[in-house]
């Protein structure tokens, strides 16, 4: 799959640093931490500002903190070096080879910081490998950078305690500025009283570009997601946008339409809907999907990749079920009343390969309840060599409507799925519990990527 790729490149510079209060009640773990240091503070002006260690609810070591850029230059690269320590003085950090090492490098979660700007940082340690008394956090390595701050606020954030030990951040950032913004990277944390970060992480669940402020589409926001380890005496919550103007977005015309939200027999969200095509040429996408209280709280947020290209003026089916917060938690659950879904422009690209359209045959549908079970057999029909395909069942209730999706691939066994090669699928789909299935039927699509 592809990655989330961050782009660094700027003009001038605009500080944002963005703090609120906590809207959630947020409770004490059982956990105790080890001993902590004092934060460390070299010289010159990019300070460690905070620093904090507690065992998780899994028992590891979280060292985590916060680096701040004084400085009057944009800094990028940063690297820190981390010691974990046991109470004879010793290291307790190993190698890859599983090697004692006195010492590791880390980064912060942001890879640029502007003047004022600043970064949370985390290290997790497995204490089965011995029991920390200890640790030290230095700053090590700094590069000069360019920056072209956006400006981003966050709104309707929610702060949820999931009570098996971990946190779920979740919001919208609103670009608020007259230009395209691209967030290069995303994380978030909670603090104490005294601002010092307690705990946090990075996330990858946003919607990359977005458009300037006041989109008739609404593309000019998105939802996130953050989720962490719950560290104890938090009370309050931050999120630390990198994003920096973007004047060379490609724009493709493309719809999104929400057909079904539902929640399984398993308490998991499943998000349904079509993406439509508006321009020229294929286009593979990334659909970042929300779900919103009545009151636009955000209370989760997934992504997922739209299975196979959508062709010009044509549609395909999406489905996004991993949703960390709301999944098997009735709580949230019962809050969600709304939902969103849009095309990330950042991952809407021509794909790089040939396709090819090929067909299912001795197809059965087992019904189990509410879990469908479809078998089948695709021949590669194409007269060429495929690198793969991909399998997608859709499920449509009787006025054809787009209720449930799920998609399965075919890797070949050698270099390549032969010309005339007959392979086997199954796809499991999960359907709504509350829903009359008497008229749902199911529709296969397969497409094959030419070698």
């Amino acid at each position: 799959m592809k990655q989330k790729i961050a782009l660094y490149t700027a003009i001038a510079v605009i500080v944002l640093l963005v703090t609120a209060c906590v809207k959630s009640v947020i409770t004490t773990p059982n956990s105790s931490p080890a001993a902590v240091n004092s934060p460390v503070s070299p010289s010159g002006d990019l300070v460690i500002a905070s620093t904090n260690a507690f065992v998780d609810s899994h028992g590891a070591y979280n060292v985590v903190g916060e680096v701040t850029n004084n400085s009057s230059t944009v800094l990028n690269a940063i690297k820190l070096t981390i010691e974990i320590i046991d109470v004879s003085g010793n290291s307790l950090l190993q190698d890859d080879n599983g090697n004692n090492t006195p010492n590791m490098v880390i980064s912060p979660m942001l890879y640029t910081l502007a003047p004022g700007e600043s970064s949370p940082f985390e290290y997790s340690y497995d204490t089965t490998n011995g029991t920390p008394a200890s640790f030290n956090v230095a700053i090590t390595g700094q590069q000069t950078g360019n920056a072209n701050r956006a400006t981003l606020k966050p709104e309707n954030v929610q702060l949820a305690d999931d009570s098996s030990g971990r946190y779920y951040l979740t919001g919208e950032l609103v670009n608020t500025g007259s230009q395209w913004a691209h967030i290069n990277g995303l994380a978030g944390a909670v603090l104490d009283d005294s601002n010092n970060v307690l705990s946090a992480e990075g996330t990858t669940t946003f919607t990359t570009e977005l458009a300037p402020t006041g989109d008739a589409s609404g593309r000019d926001r998105t939802p996130f997601e953050i989720n962490f380890p719950n560290p104890g005496g938090a009370t309050q919550w931050q999120v630390y946008p990198d994003a920096d103007v973007n004047d060379s977005v490609t724009d493709y015309l493309m719809d999104i339409k929400v057909t079904n939200l539902y929640f399984d027999y398993y308490g998991s969200a499943h998000l349904v809907g079509w993406i439509t095509n508006h321009s020229d040429q294929p286009l593979d996408s990334l659909v970042v999907a929300g779900l919103y209280a009545a009151d636009k709280t955000v209370l989760d947020s997934s992504y997922s990749w739209v299975p196979v290209p959508v062709k010009p003026g044509a549609g395909a089916p999406f489905s996004i079920s991993s949703f960390g917060s709301v999944n098997f938690n009735s709580n949230q659950a019962s809050l969600v009343n709304t939902s969103s879904a849009q095309a990330d422009p950042w991952f809407t690209t021509p794909p790089t390969n040939e396709l090819v359209d090929l067909s299912a045959t001795s197809e059965t549908v087992q019904k189990n309840g509410t879990t469908w079970t479809i078998d089948g057999s695709v021949t590669n029909s194409s007269g060429k060599s495929l690198s793969g395909a991909t399998v997608v069942v859709m499920v449509l209730d009787a006025q054809n409507k787009l209720v449930a999706m799920e998609y399965t691939s075919i890797s070949p066994t050698g270099d390549a799925i032969a010309a005339g090669e007959t392979n086997t699928y199954s796809v499991s789909i999960s359907l709504d519990p509350a829903a009359d299935a008497t008229g749902f039927t199911t529709t296969t699509v397969v497409i094959g990527d030419v070698k």
